[in-house]
């Protein structure tokens, strides 16, 4: 266990101020946003949207599966660096990964707009651990020309810090320059209309989808009508829909075909699946929706590309100019930077016509011992 800073983030300040901030988790029902049909949208709420969790973990997946890499500028360019920083990365907390924390990460920043982390420090004022905190419970304000967070424990208790103590990655939207904007929150309508037709779905079938037709009879009075209409449907209850149901008395039945597709459900769904896309910038392929075109082999690589560079590129500078940006992470030289090579891995042809060019003894720009750290290969000599 690290040994908290004098300052440490858990530590509460002498300075007490009014506090006229609210922060997500107690924000009053009357002000929470509301879609149509009078759904509230939060974050929990959109996650059961199986489009919005589709997108989300997208995303998240993409952002834990890129390596987060420690640099030094150098008189020649750059080299991996060695050390704190770099071990810190490696294992940000005790029992979480990289991979894990940055997943955790991205997955804020898509359903809160604010991804916190709190830095644990020794006595000496050195960051011996990064945790995610819960935006639910953080409040920004500014405070002198300074951000000030304050922390509820959940228990009732609350405290206050300052930069030292927590590093905030906020979306590149903002209206404030304090916070970033939510896509939940922002686009609450497209989002809500998902959850209502999911919901609206859920409803139809479980009572039954739709009548399955009319009895006509020749006649007879409300008492034996209803009686006809109790015992019609204690015959489907207990078949459960199926076989043949029978009836006395002069009784014909005319079936009713009504699909969801005429009701123009479908459409619906897929407009709305779409549009879900839309908001988190997803290619419809991705999350397994028809996006109207054919996909090839040389397409898909197109659009994988394009995601990576349109969707995913500008979140991950968020995160890695936010990082550089924090003093007791990166000083002087040291800044951090995703290795994109290791999603957009190209195959074992592409890679050696590639490296070919790169050891071209006149235009080439790599070494061998380069190429061969890149695959992951023992340098030569090392049996």
């Amino acid at each position: 266990m690290a040994t908290m800073h004098p300052r440490g983030w858990l530590a509460p300040r002498r300075h007490v101020v009014e506090d006229r901030a609210l922060s997500a988790a107690t924000v009053p029902a009357t002000m929470l946003p509301y879609a149509p049909g009078g759904t509230t949208v939060t974050p929990n709420t959109a996650l059961q949207v199986a489009d919005v969790w589709a997108c989300v973990r997208a995303l998240s997946d993409a952002a834990a599966s890129i390596p987060l890499i420690a640099y030094r500028r150098t008189t020649d360019g750059r080299q991996r660096a060695d050390g704190a920083l770099a071990d810190l990365l490696r294992s940000p907390a005790p029992a979480t990964t990289q991979s894990a924390l940055l997943g955790q990460v991205m997955a804020h920043l898509q359903l809160y707009g604010n991804s916190y982390l709190g830095k644990w420090k020794d006595a000496a004022g050195k960051v011996e651990q990064l945790g995610l905190l819960h935006p639910e419970r953080i409040t920004v304000e500014l405070r002198a020309g300074q951000p000030v967070y304050t922390v509820l424990d959940g228990r009732g208790g609350r405290s206050e810090h300052g930069l030292d103590d927590v590093l905030h990655i906020r979306a590149p939207l903002s209206v404030d320059g304090l916070t970033g904007l939510s896509p939940i929150r922002q686009c609450r309508v497209a989002l809500g209309l998902a959850g209502n037709l999911a919901e609206h779905a859920n409803e139809f079938f479980a009572a039954g989808g739709r009548p399955d037709g009319i009895l006509k009879t020749g006649g007879g009075n409300q008492d034996a009508l209803k009686a006809l209409r109790e015992t019609w449907h204690q015959t489907r209850q207990r078949n459960k829909g199926r076989g043949i149901a029978v009836v006395s008395g002069e009784v014909s039945f005319e079936a009713i075909t009504g699909p969801l597709d005429d009701l123009q459900f479908v459409q619906q769904r897929a407009m709305s699946t779409q549009e879900v896309c839309r908001v988190f910038r997803i290619p419809p392929w991705m999350v397994g929706a028809s996006s109207g075109d054919s996909l090839t082999y040389s397409n898909t690589e197109s659009q994988a590309l394009a995601f990576v560079t349109f969707s995913l590129r500008p979140w991950l500078v968020t995160i890695e100019q936010a990082i550089t940006a924090d003093s007791d992470l990166c000083r002087g030289s040291l800044y951090v930077e995703f290795l994109l090579d290791a999603l957009l891995r190209a195959d074992s042809k592409t890679r050696a016509d590639v490296y070919a060019l790169a050891l071209d003894a006149e235009r080439g720009w790599m070494t061998r011992r380069e190429v061969r750290r890149l695959e992951n290969l023992e340098p030569e000599g090392t049996a």
